[in-house]
């Protein structure tokens, strides 16, 4: 499945939170661990020596990180520093490398001054075809000594649009990889503004919409879980009314103890868009457990 695992650094503790989950799945499937880094330019004030010794500080560091890991994986463990606009760089890197899945931490840090990461994972993940898996570490997270993980359970929110189905089907060959169970679930939206609230009838017609909502929620997702249960995967579903999509997603995986959420990065676009494109940076941002994007190739 996976041949070849890519994962960004900025030399902070936050960065190496990514490493646990990319060692896992390397030992899975014997996947090349490459770790990279992206050395961005400075004004042109900065000293000259600026450029050799922060590529001298990058290699090193990637040095001592493989060090430490490669006696954890049954595959190989390279690394590279790269020259440039992170994202882009990141961008090459995959194409270059031919890389099948990126895991990186959300954001970080280091000492006085924010690194790359944090504002690189959020553009990379809108803009690349392969899989991005997210981590969010903790403010205070330290050097990563623990390599252990796995993934019981997955949470994978489902809008009805082909996009969305699509990720459903990485999300399921990733579980397989873990023996998981699979949560189906979908946001079925409460309506605030189809009519007056001092209206005797607006609390009813509300709720005469979020049933039917509901219930052809539920039918969608059961059709989903039913093709999957038919190839012997473990799957249950549920609807969840929130006004908020995204708010929704993150307490629907805290409720049945989702491990990651695997989600697509956007719906459909333009006027009729679902409700993923607006839910995966809440999602993000909200969740505390690892989020699995996937953006498929608009045909």
């Amino acid at each position: 499945m996976y041949e070849k695992i890519l994962v960004p650094m900025d030399g902070s503790p936050f960065s190496e939170a990514a490493l646990p989950l990319a060692l896992e799945l390397s030992r899975r499937t014997g996947a090349e661990l490459h770790l990279t880094t992206v050395i961005e330019g400075v004004t042109e004030y900065a000293f000259e020596g600026w450029g050799p010794a922060a590529e001298k500080a990058a290699t090193e560091h990637l040095e001592g990180v493989v060090g430490r890991i490669e006696s954890l994986t049954t595959g190989t463990v390279s690394y590279s520093v790269r020259h440039g606009i992170a994202a882009e760089e990141l961008a090459n890197e995959v194409r270059e490398s031919k890389v099948d899945i990126v895991v990186m931490s959300s954001h970080g840090r280091g000492g006085m001054a924010r690194l790359w990461l944090g504002s690189v994972a959020d553009r990379f993940s809108r803009t690349t075809d392969v899989p991005v898996l997210l981590v969010r570490p903790d403010e205070d997270a330290e050097p990563v000594t623990d390599f252990g993980h796995d993934f019981e359970t997955l949470l994978v929110p489902l809008d009805g649009s082909e996009l969305s189905e699509k990720a459903l089907r990485h999300a399921t060959d990733f579980g397989e990889l873990f023996d998981s169970a699979y949560h189906l679930t979908r946001v079925a939206s409460y309506p605030i503004d189809i009519s007056s609230p001092y209206l005797p009838q607006t609390v009813e017609l509300n709720q005469e919409i979020v049933d039917e909502a509901k219930k052809a929620a539920s039918a969608y997702l059961e059709e989903h879980a039913e093709r999957m249960r038919k190839r012997g995967l473990r799957v249950t579903t549920s609807v969840v009314v929130d006004a908020q999509a995204g708010h929704g997603i993150v307490r629907e995986a805290e409720a049945v103890g989702a491990e990651v959420i695997a989600m697509a990065t956007h719906g459909h676009t333009g006027v009729k868009r679902f409700v993923l494109g607006s839910a995966t940076d809440k999602v993000i941002r909200g969740s505390h457990v690892p989020v699995l994007l996937h953006r498929p190739r608009e045909d």
